[in-house]
């Protein structure tokens, strides 16, 4: 992946990826804390929570988002290293390359059932 083009995912994916980590955060305080509830200002309701957080679709786009935004911040980082170190720049990318599809393998068979 060229260098642009990793910078330009980490970029665009970055505020999403925020917004659904917060969300997910805030919706898993919402289902096991009537404090979290009651600070919300009537906002987060346990069945609003449960909505949110058991959602399938914003379970696979955070997911997604994390992967790829993963997968982008690494080649950025392999690039930097390439320049000192080659072979430790393939090795952290290979790796983080394996892992990542061994998390989406994982996540994406979980969803399916």
């Amino acid at each position: 992946m060229r260098a642009k083009t990793a910078v330009a995912i980490v970029e665009w994916t970055s505020l999403p990826l925020l917004l659904f980590a917060g969300l997910m955060v805030i919706s898993g305080y919402g289902l096991t804390s009537e404090a979290a509830r009651n600070a919300s200002l009537g906002l987060l309701t346990f069945s609003r929570s449960r909505v949110i957080h058991l959602s399938r679709m914003a379970r696979l786009s955070f997911v997604s988002l994390l992967l790829l935004h993963t997968y982008a911040g690494t080649e950025i980082l392999a690039k930097k290293v390439e320049k000192s170190n080659g072979r430790l720049a393939r090795l952290v990318e290979y790796s983080v390359l394996a892992f990542l599809l061994y998390v989406g393998w994982i996540v994406f068979n979980g969803e399916l059932d």
